[in-house]
């Protein structure tokens, strides 16, 4: 026997036991690999599902938040800026919204464009941030959602008081826009003289001119009032060169800047029945935007000749 299997008696060793209450290791089941690519599968779809860009639905409120020591303010004579804060990131791939805060801090009423949500981590809206560093009342009008919360939209920062507000949805394609966008649109209380305000950011692509058309439409129904913000569109636009053409809608950066400013702009500040005093801008550096600003006043005959925002006049 030994013989034919081939082994010699005198040097046999019998193989030992393994120890008592171990098992020998198996790779995964079919059914366990299974489910280990089906879990991965539920994760990715989740991802997909939960980080895609989806609208936002019209909001609506009455008053902004405000640093718990501060009060609004009621002069006649105030500073308006417009910037496209790209997340508080600078041309040098530097996010700092310290120096977006230095950038405004004489302002007392900022149209913000390109504002971050909050974080998973708990912090807040950069609207809510440059309030706070600034000590002004903030608004945050998200016009995307992702992750489940508020990702991106505009802002109003305001050293006044106010009222009502509405942030509607533009008109949105998926196919054949960026992103989806929105208008922001308040009562701000200039002393006994409401002032309507309104801030947007228009898409790049095919959908843009739609709506322009529509916020310009809506701006018109307005007086006094500013509409400001990121229109992607230049001088050059044909809807905001018949627009122009009213003298009753001005281009308030042209008429303070002049040939200074920048002929290929796309950031406006346009007012009706106010006075345009003074103003100036900040070069890109802090933002891939400059921020523009103005200097404007409510004038008295406003008071009890034109109808309070919200109402179109007659």
């Amino acid at each position: 026997m030994w013989i034919l299997l081939g082994v010699d008696p005198a040097n046999y060793t019998p193989k030992a036991a393994p120890p008592s209450g171990l098992k020998k290791r198996r790779g995964p089941t079919p059914r366990r690999s299974l489910g280990i690519v089906l879990l991965a599968l539920c994760l990715t779809l989740y991802a997909v599902y939960a980080g895609r860009r989806t609208p936002v639905e019209p909001q609506r409120g009455l008053g902004i938040f405000w640093p718990s020591d501060c009060q609004p303010v009621t002069p006649t004579r105030f500073r308006v800026a417009t910037y496209n804060i790209h997340r508080g990131k600078g041309t040098d791939g530097t996010r700092d919204l310290d120096r977006t805060t230095g950038v405004l801090r004489e302002a007392d009423i900022v149209g913000l464009n390109e504002v971050g949500g909050p974080a998973f981590w708990g912090r807040s809206d950069q609207a809510e941030q440059l309030g706070r560093n600034m000590r002004i009342g903030w608004l945050f009008a998200p016009n995307q959602r992702r992750w489940h919360m508020y990702h991106f939209g505009n802002g109003l920062l305001s050293r006044f008081a106010v009222g009502r507000w509405t942030s509607e949805p533009l008109v949105y394609d998926r196919n054949t826009s960026r992103s989806a966008r929105n208008l922001l649109t308040a009562e701000i209380e200039v002393g006994e003289q409401p002032v309507t305000v309104m801030v947007t950011h228009l898409d790049r692509g095919e959908i843009r001119p739609a709506q322009l058309e529509y916020v310009l439409d809506e701006f018109r129904q307005y007086e006094p009032a500013i509409l400001m913000g990121d229109f992607n569109s230049d001088v050059d636009d044909p809807l905001l060169a018949e627009f122009l053409a009213d003298s009753n809608n001005v281009d308030a950066i042209e008429t303070t800047l002049g040939e200074a400013g920048d002929g290929g702009r796309i950031d406006w500040i346009i007012t009706r029945g106010m006075r345009v005093l003074s103003g100036g801008m900040e070069p890109t550096g802090v933002s891939d935007h400059p921020c523009y600003w103005v200097d404007v006043e409510v004038p008295a005959t406003n008071v009890d000749s034109t109808p309070s925002a919200g109402e179109p006049p007659e």
